[in-house]
């Protein structure tokens, strides 16, 4: 017996409403599926890719690098990333990089002097606004510091849209079936399943799926956690 060597499977956008729609018993007699009734889906399908682009998944992570103005703090990023989730400053001549401190909003609103006293970036702020994703640094590069690094970021980007129905999902292919079946548990409200024991089967494998792969989809490594010795004294505890 051998294999296929191929592992390239995948569904468009209106296969994957045919599946839902199947698992549903819509279309399965010869019904017809109407163009509003893949509009339908498509929509809920949309819905769904944008409450998922909300967390955090490993294929939508990347990187990308910013290029300093000295003087400025405060700049827009493309795509508005959901998140930033690591930043750190790259020495150009070296490549030495130098990991930036997260702060939160309140902390980066704490500083009094955001770019009166230019500097080389130690820290940094995302503000993922509706309209735009705004990255502060702090403090602001200097005018000899800009031209000597640049500032590498980790985030997190929005899936992509399905707005054809000959668009992939912007999920890894071991996704597919989770979303079949979160869509098909998103449209049973529009479409009601009669068998009550069918309905409870889509609703357990639709959260049995995506359970299973959310805890699939994160880096298998080990977190090492220590006290911190400043605040405490030393290692028996009480603090200073």
């Amino acid at each position: 017996m051998t294999t296929s060597g191929v592992d390239t499977f995948t569904l468009v956008n209106n296969e994957i409403c045919d599946a839902a729609f199947q698992l549903l018993g819509v279309g399965s007699e010869g019904e017809p599926i109407t163009d509003f009734m893949y509009a339908a889906a498509t929509r809920s399908l949309n819905l769904l890719i944008k409450t998922w682009s909300a967390q955090d998944h490993l294929w939508t992570r990347e990187e990308a690098t910013l290029v300093l103005v000295a003087g400025q703090a405060a700049y827009t990023l493309p795509d508005k990333p959901m998140r930033v989730i690591s930043a750190r400053r790259s020495i150009t001549a070296s490549g030495t990089e130098v990991p930036l401190n997260p702060w939160s909003r309140q902390e980066y609103l704490d500083q009094p002097n955001k770019t009166a006293s230019p500097s080389t970036p130690t820290a940094f702020y995302y503000d993922p606004q509706r309209a735009s994703g705004m990255l502060y640094l702090w403090p602001a590069p200097s005018i000899t510091v800009a031209p000597t690094m640049t500032i590498k970021y980790d985030y997190l980007r929005r899936m992509d849209d399905m707005l054809a129905s000959n668009n992939e999902a912007d999920l890894p292919s071991e996704w597919l079936e989770a979303l079949t079946y979160n869509l098909a548990l998103s449209l049973m409200p529009q479409y009601p399943v009669n068998d009550g024991a069918l309905s409870q089967l889509i609703i357990a494998k639709a959260q049995q799926l995506y359970g299973a792969l959310k805890g699939w989809d994160n880096e298998p490594t080990s977190i090492y956690l220590q006290p911190d010795y400043q605040a405490w004294g030393g290692a028996y505890g009480w603090p200073r």
